[in-house]
């Protein structure tokens, strides 16, 4: 599992996965603020229990929707429940 207590204060997108693959994908305008209390977490927890990791990738704001529907396109993340996609009409 990622330490969630040092994630950078930055926009991202970020997937979590489980071994390899992606099991959720989401976007936020503060990484370290958004963990700090995910709805996710207890599902995480539930499902995979520590055997999860985080990574994110820097994105300005204002490319952050565009970046997620492309990735949950992409992995086909199971724990979403949303496609972002549908926000852009694609």
């Amino acid at each position: 599992m990622t330490d969630l207590l040092n994630l950078p204060s930055i926009s991202a997108i970020y997937r979590v996965w489980h071994r390899d693959r992606v099991v959720y994908v989401g976007q936020t305008k503060n990484l370290k603020q958004r963990w700090q209390q995910h709805h996710i977490l207890p599902k995480l927890l539930g499902h995979y229990g520590m055997d999860w990791r985080l990574d994110w990738i820097e994105i300005n704001e204002a490319n952050l929707t565009r970046a997620e529907a492309f990735s949950y396109r992409h992995f086909r993340p199971v724990l979403n429940q949303k496609d972002p996609s549908e926000q852009l009409g694609l």
